[in-house]
């Protein structure tokens, strides 16, 4: 997120970090980075540093769409990681630290949680491709030593539900793909790019249901998922690279991560020998396109509802184009999965 909201009162968050970690601001620098969640790094008084992680509730719904039920989903996920830090002995998971009283989580009003996690000086990726291939394999490496470390966490760790995110704005949109948006100022602009493509987008959502059914029993065997492992949630610090962003960590596909990091045949054939396990090529192809809908529903999500001009709206806003760009390209995918 570019900017903090504007309903979250900043000192409400100084006040539950003292009360809850004991920590109190020298000072509070908002950091413009993720999705669906708002970061500052926090110098103590004490001069050690943090990174403060705020989430919002009504963004969520790979976990689910009340925000009680996201709360405790995201609890169950960051518990998931603790233990893979601490039982499992993952050193490249970055769990939260515990407030005073244990909780890895707290709530700080109705509608957003609070975290805490280790401020971690190093080097960032982008978001995107994988920049070499040396990168991509220790990547692996890592979700590879991940998925073998399920039976530590199987008991307690969420189960990942397939879906994408803003299915249900986009299922209404190609219900009653001529109304009208005017949610803000972008929602003309939006809305007829994407009605102009509201067959293709027809077509792609009912091929993605057919492969879903059709891979259900390879799907069947799960293991722990990180659910995001793409750079821009690897770091690299003092020569080692860590896992950030386990809000999506769940039991499912190993596909699912694998979708997200492999690019050949070289990739699959890596990760298969370090865990014993076999992957389906179709669940990687489902598990890419659930990538795909995901950012093509969420923008309908976006511009379809209230929205204003911001930096974040406007990266959305030019994203838009060449996104839809590629229904052809993975119109054909899905054909070749027939």
């Amino acid at each position: 997120m570019r900017s903090p909201p504007a309903n979250l009162i900043p000192e409400a968050v100084r006040a539950a970090l003292a009360e809850g970690w004991g920590l109190r601001a020298a000072s509070m620098d908002y950091v413009p980075q993720g999705a669906g969640s708002y970061h500052w790094k926090l110098t103590a008084e004490d001069g050690r540093s943090y990174f403060v992680t705020v989430d919002d509730l009504d963004c969520k719904d790979w976990i689910g769409t009340i925000r009680d039920s996201v709360f405790d989903g995201l609890g169950r996920a960051f518990s998931t990681a603790a233990a893979l830090r601490d039982e499992a002995g993952l050193e490249f998971v970055v769990a939260p630290i515990g407030a005073r009283d244990g909780e890895l989580l707290r709530r700080l009003d109705d509608q957003y949680s609070l975290s805490v996690f280790r401020y971690l000086p190093g080097r960032s990726y982008g978001f995107g491709p994988y920049p070499d291939a040396r990168l991509r394999g220790q990547a692996l490496e890592m979700i590879a030593a991940l998925h073998r470390a399920t039976p530590d966490v199987r008991d307690g760790a969420p189960r990942h539900v397939l879906s994408f995110g803003g299915r249900e704005d986009l299922n209404a949109f190609l219900i009653d793909k001529d109304r009208l948006w005017d949610g803000g100022p972008f929602s003309g602009y939006a809305r007829e790019l994407l009605a102009a493509r509201a067959g293709d987008l027809t077509r792609l959502v009912a091929g993605f249901d057919r492969l879903a059914e059709r891979t259900a029993p390879a799907r069947a065997d799960l293991v722990i998922t990180h659910g995001e492992p793409h750079p821009g949630n690897i770091m690299s610090v003092d020569g080692r690279l860590v896992l950030v962003d386990w809000d999506t960590a769940g039991l499912g596909p190993p596909e699912r991560d694998v979708s997200l990091i492999a690019t050949d045949d070289e990739d699959i054939d890596r990760y298969q020998k370090a865990t014993g396990r076999e992957l389906d090529p179709a669940v990687i192809t489902l598990y890419r396109l659930r990538w795909y809908l995901d950012d093509l529903a969420s923008a309908i999500r976006l511009f379809r509802n209230r929205h204003q001009d911001t930096p974040g709206t406007r990266m959305w806003r030019d994203s838009l184009t060449p996104q839809l760009q590629q229904l052809s390209d993975w119109s054909a995918v899905l054909s070749d999965q027939q």
